[in-house]
């Protein structure tokens, strides 16, 4: 089952040029999990190998970049992604945090028989509610009455959806890592990216994310620019841009409504705000002119990746 948001496929080593990606690499525009349920597969993410075989799940996110190196003939698995603003507020209710980050770090990992049960019964459940959604959807009595049925049909895909997301962090809660400690800046570094990624949209200020770690605005910003090249309001400004250009680009949301969603005093601020940033006003970049933007492409690839890692 597929759609332009979510996908739900079974991938099996009889295909010819899996994901377009066996013969050359290609970007990644959804987030969410495959797992392995037969054969094996060795793939690159990111420049990182992994050796997937039965029982194999692995997390992959936007803007990542897969390439499949080879597969066996009795491969068989199911894949699973969405769009950002679909699995943000789904991530957004995961209360074990670190698990999240466990993911981030080794995003394979092999499950036990009883995990692989579960995991692929919520997938066939989850697959059986959105193609009942889509068949309704494509009915004709279903454009001009869309209540009970599809509210129920939205709510239960919702639902499962939820539960094949704890399932696959419960896969990861045991994950032993390196316990090497991390020095103090370190540690500066990753709680102010962790609450950043929560926070941007409303905490604009850097002293506010300073004082949260109990440190000076000066002493702070030197920490984060000299452990990323970045000072932390190029970090802010970038998450705050990401952002509205995804809102701008990806939905009918007004320029008003944008702005009052992103904290910024008033929309006037904001139109001001995003053209001394990239140098086109908000409705121009709606409208295609996003071209004339000059950006470090690099950074905004990171800063996005952790937005949709973490989650609203």
């Amino acid at each position: 089952m597929t759609n332009d948001r979510i996908i739900i496929r079974e991938i099996n080593g009889g295909e010819v040029n899996i994901l377009d990606a066996e013969y050359d690499t290609v970007k990644i525009n959804k987030t969410g999990v495959f797992l392995c349920k037969e054969g094996e597969v060795d793939i690159i993410i990111d420049g990182q190998e992994f050796h997937l075989c039965r029982n194999s799940i692995i997390v992959y996110f936007s803007y990542s970049e897969l390439h499949i190196l080879g597969h066996s003939l009795n491969l068989q698995g199911t894949l699973i992604g969405a769009d950002l603003d679909i699995i943000q507020p789904l991530l957004y209710q995961v209360t074990n945090f670190n698990a999240l980050f466990i993911i981030k770090k080794y995003p394979h990992q092999i499950v036990s028989e009883s995990q692989r049960n579960t995991l692929c019964s919520y997938m066939e459940l989850l697959e059986r509610a959105e193609r009942l959604s889509e068949e309704q959807k494509m009915a004709e009595k279903w454009v001009d009455d869309p209540k009970p049925v599809k509210q129920i049909a939205r709510k239960q895909a919702e639902l499962l959806a939820n539960c094949l997301i704890l399932e696959i962090v419960q896969c990861y809660t045991d994950v032993e890592f390196d316990p090497t400690p991390a020095s103090r800046t370190d540690e500066v570094l990753q709680s102010f990216v962790s609450l950043l990624y929560r926070k941007f949209r409303s905490e604009h200020e850097v002293s506010y994310y300073a004082d949260q770690q109990c440190l000076t605005r000066r002493y702070f910003s030197s920490i984060i620019k000299s452990k990323t090249g970045k000072s932390p309001s190029q970090w802010i400004t970038t998450a705050l841009l990401v952002e509205a250009k995804r809102m701008l680009l990806s939905s009918n949301i007004s320029v008003r409504q944008i702005s009052e969603d992103l904290f910024f005093p008033n929309q006037s601020y904001f139109g001001k705000w995003f053209k001394t940033n990239t140098g086109i006003g908000p409705l121009e970049y709606r409208h295609g002119k996003e071209e004339k933007i000059t950006d470090d492409a690099e950074f905004d690839d990171v800063v996005r990746r952790g937005i949709s890692f973490v989650g609203k």
